[in-house]
């Protein structure tokens, strides 16, 4: 009878152990039940700077700088005069090499000796000082340094055709057959950002692109930015002018001494602290001061003059300059 009750008990845990799930512990609950989170890989920057340090005699122009911009960002590196930003910049496009550090275009370590090296590389410099040669046509600086499908000649027509597609695509108007002594200082910019363009930059970087600017051509060369952001372009906007960066940045990084204050998104930052991480201190703002004119010096009244392209340059120009 004993064994028989026995038989009977084995019999039920059995039948228990086929239906009932086995007890899982805590952590295996844990395990099962919480689902499994897609793993969000950080996006490839466009160009990452590790560790560079540049120096020239007497002077530390870059110290241990990191640095990086993203593919379809505008990326401003703000600082006072001699902060080291065209410094750093010109090592990016290969007019100068670091004594230390690496640079990385779009995740591959990368040895630039000149600036031609960045250029194959996708990375092209918009000077303060324009590289153009005057007496040379829109087409034939744009062609300069580049080989030819009709070696020895150059073949200006294609090159011409390109330039019309690119002035298009991102309202860089500009005349191809036009010298470049003709142009205005907003046009030759123009052709230098026609330039990068046409040589495959995917980074570009501006430097004091509106320094010499007026007020409607720096309003024209942010519709063009903003557009080439959009085409997915990475640009680095050198600049001391808080409120343009304000304006046209997605993010900004402060140099200080050659040294990298800080990044900050550009929507989360004040002009205030901008300016305090530029100069190390907080800074009270000026007030202007009333002016009293004196004599007049120099008046001018009706200015007229034709342009060397045949247009009315001029038009009833008024001026008056007191001393």
């Amino acid at each position: 009878r004993a064994s028989g009750i026995l038989w009977v008990q084995f019999t039920l845990a059995t039948r228990a152990a086929t239906i009932a799930p086995p007890r899982l512990r805590r952590h295996d609950c844990a395990a099962r039940i919480a689902p499994r989170r897609p793993c969000m890989a950080e996006p490839t920057p466009a160009v990452e700077m590790r560790s560079i340090t540049k120096r020239f005699p007497g002077v530390l122009a870059n110290d241990d700088v990191n640095f990086s911009a993203q593919p379809g960002e505008v990326h401003a590196l703000l600082g006072e005069n001699g902060a080291g930003k065209s410094t750093l910049m010109n090592i990016l496009c290969g007019l100068y090499r670091p004594d230390s550090g690496v640079i990385l275009v779009n995740g591959r370590p990368v040895e630039f000796h000149s600036p031609r090296d960045a250029i194959r590389a996708g990375v092209g410099m918009v000077h303060q000082h324009f590289m153009l040669v005057p007496t040379l046509t829109v087409t034939e600086n744009v062609a300069l340094g580049l080989r030819s499908s009709r070696e020895p000649i150059l073949d200006l027509t294609r090159v011409e055709l390109r330039i019309r597609e690119l002035s298009q695509m991102y309202g860089l108007s500009v005349d191809p057959s036009a010298y470049v002594w003709q142009l205005s200082v907003g046009e030759q910019q123009r052709v230098e950002i026609i330039k990068a363009l046409y040589r495959g930059a995917s980074l570009i970087i501006l430097e004091e692109p509106t320094a010499v600017l007026t007020p409607q051509e720096v309003s024209d060369l942010f519709a063009t930015l903003k557009r080439m952001v959009k085409e997915g372009h990475a640009l680095i906007f050198i600049s001391h002018k808080l409120h343009e960066v304000m304006e046209i940045s997605d993010r900004v990084t402060v140099l200080r001494d050659g040294r990298i204050i800080g990044t900050r998104n550009t929507t989360e930052v004040t002009r205030n602290e901008l300016v305090t991480m530029m100069v190390g201190r907080p800074v009270r703002p000026l007030s202007p001061q009333p002016l009293k004119s004196g004599m007049l010096r120099l008046e001018i009244r009706g200015l007229k003059a034709m342009g060397d392209r045949g247009p009315e340059a001029l038009r009833g120009i008024d001026l008056q300059i007191h001393g």
